[in-house]
């Protein structure tokens, strides 16, 4: 009867533990209106929190192609797309709820950003733009292994 017990209390713990780390991995960002991957954002811990780095990004034919920040300052200007770090310092306020700054390359701006978890396995990604204007982003859990 212990031993059941133990495995019990052992499996719950590593479930909750699990629930504790949700960003942490591979997720679509996705198009505002197609719902459609445009890049794929990678997850990952540091001793100042949590960030995420652009691993992947799909071009839609119709844009022209962009591969460097070139609109980005400091460290990030010029560099590739692909392995820049564009989620910084997020910090769990709550279980449910991260909060830290974006960084988007299309403009190099930086902003302050909460991640909660949404529907469906997806993050909702609310981006705050100053005291009036924010918007709303989603990324969804990507399901297969990323070829690097």
């Amino acid at each position: 009867m212990k031993k059941i017990l133990c495995l019990c209390l052992f499996i719950f713990s590593s479930l909750v533990y699990a629930g504790d780390k949700w960003p942490i991995g591979f997720w679509n960002m996705l198009d505002d209106f197609t719902e459609q991957p445009e890049a794929i954002i990678e997850f990952y811990a540091t001793p100042n929190g949590i960030e995420g780095k652009l691993n992947k990004v799909f071009y839609d034919p119709e844009d022209e192609v962009i591969e460097n920040c070139i609109h980005c300052t400091g460290d990030n200007k010029d560099k590739p797309l692909v392995g820049l770090v564009t989620f910084t310092e997020l910090k769990y306020v709550n279980k449910q709820k991260l909060e830290g700054t974006v960084l988007d390359p299309e403009t190099g701006k930086i902003y302050k950003c909460e991640l909660t978890p949404y529907q469906n396995n997806k993050i909702k990604l609310h981006v705050i733009v100053n005291l009036i204007l924010s918007e709303n982003r989603y990324l969804s859990k990507l399901k297969n292994k990323v070829n690097r």
